[in-house]
């Protein structure tokens, strides 16, 4: 019986968070997340500016605590990588945000004023308990209404059950291991760098707690009644086939049967269309195994996938490799080609573009662009790389298949200009 085929499925059900623990304090370290921590660190040193520094600060702040909200909301749709710095999609939320946690901040010193330490206390254990239930409907739903109704949160924590509890003992010692390292470096760095080292880690602190509780949102969608976004793309809907024959694919490789995984994703490659990730496993597959005739053949098809993707840089590093491996290869079609020419002309792969049109001359001789992509060539490899002979003997050989008289003229006046006869290179580019 051969290897079992992978079968379509619904994405799959997201890991528990007890799971990941070690990857919620990493999560500011990689990214746009790190390149938010450090900018932002060095921002919080605008609050030393005299007069209005002040203001600066208070809008540092806020953009930190603005990126950590959409940390949070990004995380809960299910998107694991950290957002752009600059979120198009931003509505408000953060002034919200900043406006519950005056307000929470507000109702505590009030129960202390009014109810004694007995009340104050008491109301100050229930905010902190309930603190992520507030955070996390905001996101939900952007209602501060909602957010600072305490039966929302305390409905949150109940859909949830017992995780919320261990989840908010994980926020306590992420919150505690801030402190420690925040006091740690105000006693032991000199002045400025021990307040960038605070800013630092409180802003680690802040985008660690609120991946972690977006983590949450997207663990527990289903009870809370919320739809990750993700789950909604048509991407991920379109590649659902995919993800059961990647996971089968690697599987066989941790295990060493490399022939067994191309054989599977062979199976799927010619029978259906499939996404990038299978080609690219399938390409890599095929290279270390040495399969030169098979990869060459799926290159193309590798190819045509990624230029209806829009991916022409991936696109122009693929057919690098081919050449390199065969230097008569061509994509599928002309206009394929011609499309990657053009390209690498733009990003100035000049290189590549003489290696493809060079391809297409012996693949296409007789296609009514050969000349021009000769009139091309023959130019890059007498002016970018000093080749005059090759160049010299490329028009001669389009010449004799040459019959329009316009066609032919351009490359009489090139091949003059490149063997030394007096005419004009700018002629030939006419």
């Amino acid at each position: 019986m051969g290897p079992r085929l992978p079968r379509a499925r619904r994405p799959a059900m997201p890991e528990p968070f007890w799971t990941r623990l070690r990857r919620f304090p990493l999560y500011p370290l990689h990214g746009t997340a790190l390149l938010a921590l450090v900018t932002l660190t060095l921002c919080t040193l605008s609050s030393l500016i005299p007069g209005m520094g002040w203001l600066l600060s208070l809008v540092t702040w806020a953009a930190i605590y603005g990126y950590a909200f959409d940390i949070l909301r990004h995380t809960a749709d299910g998107r694991m990588e950290a957002p752009e710095l600059v979120n198009a999609s931003r509505d408000g939320s953060v002034w919200r945000l900043l406006a519950m946690m005056i307000a929470l901040i507000v109702v505590v010193v009030l129960a202390f004023a009014f109810g004694g330490l007995a009340l104050g206390l008491l109301v100050l254990v229930a905010v902190v308990l309930l603190q992520p239930g507030f955070v996390i409907s905001l996101a939900m739903d952007g209602s501060l209404r909602r957010a600072l109704n305490p039966a929302v949160a305390v409905a949150l924590a109940t859909r949830i059950g017992w995780p919320y509890l261990a989840a908010f003992g994980v926020l306590f010692v992420m919150q505690a291991s801030m402190l420690t390292a925040s006091r740690w470096a105000k006693g032991l760095l000199p002045p400025v760098l021990d307040e960038l080292a605070l800013a630092a880690i409180t802003i680690w602190g802040l985008f660690a707690t609120f991946h972690f509780m977006g983590y949450l949102v997207y663990q527990y969608h289903e009870v809370l009644g919320y739809e990750p976004d993700a789950h909604n793309d048509l991407d991920l809907i379109r590649d659902a086939p995919d993800q059961r024959l990647l996971e089968d694919a690697e599987l066989h490789i941790r295990e060493g049967r490399n022939d067994t995984a191309l054989e599977i994703l062979r199976g799927e490659v010619r029978s259906r269309a499939v996404g990038l990730e299978v080609h690219a496993l399938y390409q890599r597959l095929l290279a270390s195994s040495h399969r030169s005739e098979q990869r060459l053949e799926h290159a193309r098809q590798y190819l045509t996938a990624l230029l209806q993707a829009g991916q022409d840089r991936q696109a122009l590093a693929l057919l690098r490799e081919a050449l390199q491996a065969d230097p008569d290869f061509v994509p599928l079609t002309v206009e394929q080609a011609c499309q990657l020419a053009a390209r690498a002309q733009l990003t100035g792969q000049a290189q590549l573009q003489v290696d493809l049109h060079l391809a297409m001359l012996k693949a296409w001789p007789s296609a009514p662009e050969a000349p021009r992509w000769a009139l091309d060539t023959a130019l890059l490899l007498a002016e970018r790389f000093g080749r005059d002979a090759q160049a010299s003997a490329l028009l001669d050989q389009t010449l004799a298949r040459c019959e329009d008289e316009e066609q032919r003229r351009r490359l009489l006046a090139a091949k003059a200009a490149i063997d030394g006869l007096p005419a004009a290179p700018q002629i030939a580019r006419a």
